[in-house]
């Protein structure tokens, strides 16, 4: 026997059944899949091991009736092998019917090789292919198509991504195949069905990877959307309570998206201002007034001026709302999120000057998605009618936030909304 040749078969056999240890810690693929892969690789083990057998009883022939058994667990095993491949990359299209087919071939064989019609081999364990080899040779061409329809169907599936790897293992297991066929000297089919094993194997489980991946950032972001409708509608549940309807909490959001916007193309507090933390200001910010709903209706919709009492009781929203937030997105993965939230609701009402709630922060200690929060909310607050007051023209409402700037709002931040809101308006 061909030394090398000894070497890449065991070697591939071995190689075969490592395969099936590693496929049954694959955590991608299903239960199912694993079970067929496993199959998949220790047939092609069995069938690898029967051609390094009769091999073996060429040169060392110890009995006609052992290299017949042989031959014959080879023919009838290696044509069946695309079948659990198959079902191992979820594809049971015409699976049955081929393996009816395949079954009877290798039943007929079993009768036919009694009567040295498929081969024959003498008492010197010669082996002689028989009338009736073309069955054979028919059987491994059925199996072959039906691995061409697997590789189809496989690449459907995964919507033509990285076919060029399907196509490459099926040139890779017919320039194996095929010249075995053809002369029985040329032993090749071995080294193309293990390539083409572990190709298709890492190739069909790489693949359902990105698919889970894909699936479960898909499945993040419908729960994302329904969060946000869910924060928009109770955001506007609470804003109605003081005769709002909603509005307040559509205006703020979209002047907080035009404010922080501008001020990224501006380049003002880069390290902070980019694409996310624009949309979680975004996302948060219709959540800045959630803490109302600690406040009793009749000091909401009070028509006249507040008591210094009841302005107190107005005050504790900011620390609410942010306290309400901590507890009901405590379980939210993004944390970033519930941050942005969480300083949008508790310090929007602070004043650069120190002067504001409820923790009187200062200048730069307010954090920057509270400082754009502020003034979105003032803004739409003067250019509002409320119940207490008739709403400010624009002019007069950009006034109020320009001659505040430094004082109530960050000096870089409020003339950038004073400009943007003009150009806007005039």
């Amino acid at each position: 026997m061909n030394y090398i040749y000894c070497v890449l078969i065991l070697t591939s056999v071995l190689s075969m059944i490592t395969m099936t240890i590693i496929v049954k810690t694959n955590t991608t693929l299903d239960r199912t899949s694993r079970t067929w892969f496993r199959i998949t690789f220790l047939g092609i083990a069995l069938a690898m091991f029967a051609e390094f057998s009769r091999a073996f009883l060429d040169v060392h022939p110890l009995s006609p009736t052992l290299y017949k058994i042989i031959t014959l667990l080879e023919f009838s095993i290696t044509p069946m092998l695309p079948i659990p491949l198959s079902l191992a990359c979820g594809v049971r299209k015409a699976a049955i019917p081929t393996t009816a087919i395949l079954g009877t071939h290798a039943l007929l064989e079993i009768i036919l090789v009694n009567f040295n019609l498929v081969f024959s081999v003498s008492e010197n364990s010669i082996y002689k292919r028989g009338p009736f080899y073309i069955i054979y040779v028919i059987s491994y061409v059925l199996s072959l198509l039906y691995l061409i329809m697997v590789f189809y169907f496989i690449s459907r599936r995964f919507k033509n991504r990285h076919s060029i790897i399907l196509i490459f293992s099926l040139i890779i297991i017919f320039a194996g195949i095929i010249p075995s066929l053809i002369d029985r000297n040329i032993k090749t089919a071995f080294l193309g069905m293990t390539f083409m094993g572990i190709i298709l194997y890492n190739y069909y489980s790489e693949l359902t990877k990105q698919d889970l991946s894909d699936e479960i950032a898909a499945q993040n972001e419908r729960i994302k959307n329904m969060q946000t409708s869910t924060i928009i509608g109770i955001a506007t549940l609470i804003e109605s309570r003081d005769s709002n309807t909603g509005t307040h909490v559509k205006n703020t959001s979209n002047y907080v998206s035009m404010l922080a916007r501008a001020a990224q193309k501006a380049g003002i507090y880069p390290e902070t201002i980019n694409d996310n933390f624009i949309k979680l200001v975004e996302s948060a910010a219709p959540l800045h007034d959630i803490g109302k709903i600690a406040v009793p209706d009749r000091i909401l919709n009070k028509p006249g001026k507040l008591t210094d009492e009841e302005f107190e009781q107005i005050k504790i929203h900011a620390s609410e709302g942010g306290k309400l937030i901590l507890q009901v997105l405590e379980d939210t993965s993004d944390q970033e999120y519930i941050k942005v939230a969480y300083e949008v609701a508790t310090y929007h009402h602070e004043k650069w000057n120190g002067k504001g709630y409820p923790e009187g922060l200062s200048g730069e200690e307010i954090p920057v998605s509270a400082r754009i929060m502020a003034i979105a909310d003032v803004y739409d607050a003067l250019t509002m009618e409320r119940v207490y007051k008739k709403a400010f023209p624009v002019e007069t409402a950009l006034s109020i936030i320009s001659e505040d700037a430094g004082k109530h709002f960050d000096p870089l931040l409020a003339p950038l909304f004073v400009n943007l809101m003009k150009s806007i308006w005039v």
